[in-house]
């Protein structure tokens, strides 16, 4: 059963999920999850909704999650409040931590520091990216799961295809599947 929050619960959960997840978008929107599953304000169905769309939508993909998902949980007003929760204090972070590397210049230390915040990034979009396919793996349909996400990996990698040419395909393909 899916319960609809306050505008301030929504405020508060996305202001402190959006700016405190490191590693990008995929690693925020896996934490929104698990979270709007704990609390039940969001179904399965209307997450996969909010991701799917929210992927083929240009710019900046978690910005679109959040507003869709917020969208679905109290509308206009919630998408508002979503966005910005998880924008505002982000840019100014980033503003912040910009002018820090700028003033640190050649600084061997600041440079092994951002090496480190890339390696821990790439390590939560994988994680993320598990924990967005565990939903589909554990419903009896992890074949076809795996092999959707075998075959975009050979795409992006060996085909050198966009990420909007793979997503299209797989709309595409969406159309016209049938269970393995």
């Amino acid at each position: 059963m899916v319960t609809v929050p306050t505008l301030k619960q929504l405020a508060s959960t996305y202001f402190r999920i959006g700016n405190t997840t490191f590693g990008g978008g995929d690693p925020t929107i896996a934490v929104l999850a698990r979270e709007f599953d704990r609390r039940g304000w969001l179904a399965p169905e209307q997450f996969t909704v909010a991701y799917g769309l929210a992927r083929i939508t240009p710019g900046t993909n978690m910005l679109a999650f959040c507003a869709g998902a917020a969208w679905l949980m109290r509308g206009l007003a919630g998408a508002v409040v979503a966005l910005v929760a998880v924008t505002i204090p982000s840019a100014i972070l980033v503003v912040w931590l910009t002018r820090i590397c700028e003033a640190s210049g050649g600084n061997r230390w600041a440079h092994a520091a951002i090496a480190g915040t890339l390696a821990a990034a790439v390590g939560s979009m994988l994680a993320a990216a598990l924990a967005l396919a565990r939903v589909h793996l554990t419903n009896g349909n992890w074949l076809s799961t795996a092999l959707v996400v075998a075959i975009a990996f050979a795409l992006a990698q060996f085909l050198n295809l966009s990420p909007i040419s793979i997503l299209g395909i797989a709309a595409v393909a969406g159309l016209f599947w049938t269970r393995l």
